[in-house]
């Protein structure tokens, strides 16, 4: 049958033997990205997936070149799919695994002048790290007439970080007034 189909016998080599076709490489670029040393118990928790410690060691790499003194960095989650090539939903499920395990912490940025979350302020804790990184990240060579942060768009953004827990329940707010609208007033009690 397949010598009299042509069409049937392509679509069955593109389908079923679709695995043993090698795919071509994906050249990465090349960079001066330096991930700091973390803790070894990272790559040892059973109860975390290997996208939640790549997605850790990317955090730790851009925390690392923001700022390496609060430990923490103001984060997008679109910015951590593209980086690691995973839908946001993945992203997701690997910083709550990692914050469920105790490897970092996440606050909602919000914004002043809309009721929008514009990002995620995470910060790295102690098990992260090694014992000997436990406090502070090592100095790096540097400029010492530079500044530390930059003054570039510094008033532009005002924004407040608020707990998960107290923007979920911000972002219910609307839901239950007109919920409660909807219910019929109660009957006065003489």
């Amino acid at each position: 049958m397949h010598q009299k189909d042509p069409v049937r016998r392509l679509r069955s080599l593109r389908t079923c033997h679709y695995v043993s076709v090698p795919k071509p490489l994906v050249r990465t670029r090349p960079s001066q990205a330096y991930i700091p040393e973390l803790s070894e118990t990272l790559e040892r928790d059973q109860n975390l997936c290997d996208g939640a410690r790549r997605c850790a060691r990317i955090l730790a790499a851009y925390t690392y070149r923001r700022d390496r003194e609060t430990r923490t960095s103001d984060i997008t989650v679109s910015y951590l799919s593209r980086a690691l090539g995973r839908c946001r939903r993945t992203v997701q499920r690997y910083l709550r695994q990692l914050e469920r395990a105790g490897y970092i912490q996440s606050d909602v940025i919000a914004s002043s002048k809309s009721r929008l979350c514009i990002g995620l302020a995470v910060t790295l804790l102690r098990p992260l790290f090694p014992q000997h990184h436990a406090h502070k990240w090592p100095v790096a060579a540097m400029n010492s007439g530079a500044t530390r942060l930059s003054q570039k768009h510094s008033s532009r953004y005002k924004t407040t970080t608020v707990s998960r827990e107290h923007w979920a329940l911000r972002c219910m707010d609307g839901v239950f007034r007109s919920l409660m609208r909807t219910i019929p007033p109660m009957p006065a009690i003489l």
